[in-house]
């Protein structure tokens, strides 16, 4: 006879994942999904976030961060929030350095998350890469896609 007090956890697999953020996110251009050995990459023009040289998000940009927050509180998976900027233009800026910007950004992100969006702060990582990882040609061909802020959905249970 079967235990009954054994529980299972349920991560759902990457293609869902993916058919899940493909449904509902409003954008089609300036998106790209990636699935990698860690989970779903959703990477998003950073210019729909971000006016140049700003940490600041935009405000034409939070019905975006609401449907992202309503579809990562449907997970159990972690995300992790990484910011990739290059090349900015830093005049009027209180910013020097594209990392400086980049870190700023990612961590603005997962504020709104969880402040507005609800979502457990265990649950948000905030990194900024600057221009140290860009996309390859054999991912996205697409200009300016090196500046971007990507949503990595894991596919394994972390902790902090």
């Amino acid at each position: 006879m079967p235990d009954s007090n054994i529980y299972v956890s349920y991560q759902p697999n990457v293609d869902r994942l993916e058919v899940m953020f493909k449904t509902y996110l409003p954008l089609k251009d300036g998106v790209v999904f990636t699935k990698v050995p860690r989970g779903l990459i959703v990477s998003i023009d950073e210019r729909c976030f971000f006016n140049d040289g700003e940490a600041r998000i935009k405000e034409s940009s939070l019905c975006l961060l609401n449907t992202i927050a309503v579809l990562l509180q449907q997970l159990p998976n972690y995300c992790v929030i990484e910011d990739h900027t290059e090349e900015s233009i830093f005049k009027d800026s209180d910013y020097n350095e594209n990392w400086e910007i980049s870190l700023a950004r990612a961590g603005n992100i997962v504020q709104y998350l969880i402040v507005y969006g609800k979502l457990n702060p265990d649950q948000l990582f905030a990194l900024g890469y600057g221009q140290y990882m860009p996309f390859r040609d054999n991912v996205s061909p697409k200009i300016g896609m090196n500046n971007r802020i990507d949503f990595v959905i894991l596919e394994y249970e972390t902790k902090r």
